[in-house]
């Protein structure tokens, strides 16, 4: 794994765990902050797993004290899905960390914090990755999918993309991806959609080249793909 590839998944995990408790630690807290932004006195604020999975982990971070809030006014994100990689309980890391994401910027528009058309968040499928939303998805991966709808539905500019060039490779077309129908229309009964770009590699360059940060999410905790 490049040093560059292990920093992209490294900054994924630092950024999720941060935003959550961005621009809330500031507006509430009266504490000194030096020009790092490390506070005088650490918060509990609220972590990215509080807010996508309140049932699992609480409402609230009542475990571990924040030093550094980070203060986001825009949130434009590429998550790139290029191989068939899960975490330890067979979740996709992409898929996941969308969710996670999705329920921070959540959060953030309801209080205010950040404008609804400052954030964008796409998941780009393409390599191993396109059986994530092919069908029959697998039942693990369905979950996050509809759970980014969910989070659609809910005012989040948050959605995924496959890619048409790899789709022709495996010999899929649009009637093989879920939320679609046997004829390849959108199915209304989906929840949601999945679109189909023209091709991953030059969508993620354009989406860079106008302000989106790049996430890697292809390879798993140990740098393997």
């Amino acid at each position: 794994m490049s040093n560059m590839a292990r920093q992209l998944v490294l900054g994924t995990f630092i950024l999720l765990g941060a935003l959550a408790g961005m621009n809330s630690a500031l507006a509430a807290d009266s504490h000194a902050v030096d020009k790092n932004g490390v506070l005088d006195h650490c918060e509990y604020l609220p972590l990215a797993t509080n807010l996508a999975f309140p049932k699992k982990f609480g409402a609230k971070n009542t475990s571990i004290c924040v030093d550094i809030p980070a203060e986001v006014h825009k949130a434009k994100m590429i998550f790139n899905m290029d191989t068939d990689t899960v975490d330890g309980k067979g979740n996709s890391n992409g898929l996941k960390h969308m969710v996670m994401m999705g329920a921070v910027m959540k959060e953030q528009i309801a209080k205010g914090m950040i404008k609804p058309d400052e954030v964008s968040i796409i998941g780009i499928v393409h390599g191993s990755a396109l059986k994530w939303v092919t069908k029959p998805v697998p039942p693990q991966q369905k979950k996050w999918i509809n759970m980014i709808f969910k989070l659609q539905r809910e005012g989040v500019n948050i959605h995924l993309e496959a890619c048409a060039a790899a789709m022709n490779g495996a010999h899929l077309t649009k009637k093989n991806l879920y939320t679609y129908d046997a004829n390849g229309n959108p199915d209304p009964k989906a929840g949601g959609r999945i679109y189909v770009n023209q091709g991953a590699f030059a969508r993620e360059l354009y989406l860079q080249n106008h302000g989106y940060a790049y996430f890697e999410e292809g390879y798993d905790y140990h740098g393997k793909k």
